[in-house]
């Protein structure tokens, strides 16, 4: 994974969802053998001040998505940007997100432990997305959503019944959950589970055959 940008989230004038890909053999959380990696793809409109025009797919974190699009679009970060601080959508978000019950954690995962900042970094990069996340049938079945720093988000359908589809605030809000309850100093590691919805957010350092970042 690239640099985190460090830059206030925005508004993301996109739809992104976790595509589930058949599973890739070998791409799994290493603190749990039977986790499965799936990849990430964001909806991104080539013109981000007109969320109604042409889109692109591209494939990855949000901190690659934002870079992949200004590499190829120049200037589309410095229009990304000039949209920052429209979070109107969110209560939505956190409408989902009441009706559920209190979530469980587990900060004794056994992996290594990832950067706080990074992860408040890609927390409020997901924050700042509107539109929904997809994925495919669990248990286990997992996107890395955000990493930098080697520092990464995942977030997991647990539901074998079918495809699971979230606001990606929801997300956001058990990842910072996983840091107001699982965080030292500087360092955080955990999973946040909504048992009776069967989805959970992964909070670590991404040592794997997915990658660091």
């Amino acid at each position: 994974m690239i640099l985190l940008i460090t830059i206030i989230p925005s508004v993301l004038a996109l739809c992104g969802f976790v595509h589930a890909a058949p599973a890739t053999p070998g791409l799994t959380l290493d603190d749990v053998d039977d986790f499965t990696i799936v990849p990430v793809y964001w909806e991104l409109p080539v013109k981000p001040d007109d969320p109604n025009g042409a889109t692109v797919t591209v494939e990855g974190t949000i901190q690659q998505a934002i870079t992949k699009m200004d590499t190829d679009y120049p200037g589309w970060n410095q229009t990304f940007h000039a949209g920052l601080g429209d979070v109107s959508y969110v209560s939505a978000s956190l409408a989902a997100l009441a009706a559920l019950k209190d979530p469980t954690y587990d900060c004794k995962i056994k992996t290594d432990m990832a950067n706080i900042l990074a992860i408040k970094w890609g927390i409020h990069y997901l924050r700042a997305i509107p539109g929904k996340a997809k994925n495919g049938p669990g248990p286990k079945n997992c996107g890395r959503v955000s990493c930098s720093w080697d520092s990464a988000i995942y977030w997991c359908n647990e539901d074998s019944s079918g495809v699971k589809e979230l606001y990606w605030g929801q997300i956001a809000d058990l990842a910072q959950g996983i840091l107001d309850n699982c965080a030292g100093l500087t360092k955080v590691k955990g999973q946040g589970t909504y048992k009776d919805d069967k989805w959970s957010v992964v909070v670590r350092f991404p040592k794997g055959s997915e990658g660091n970042c």
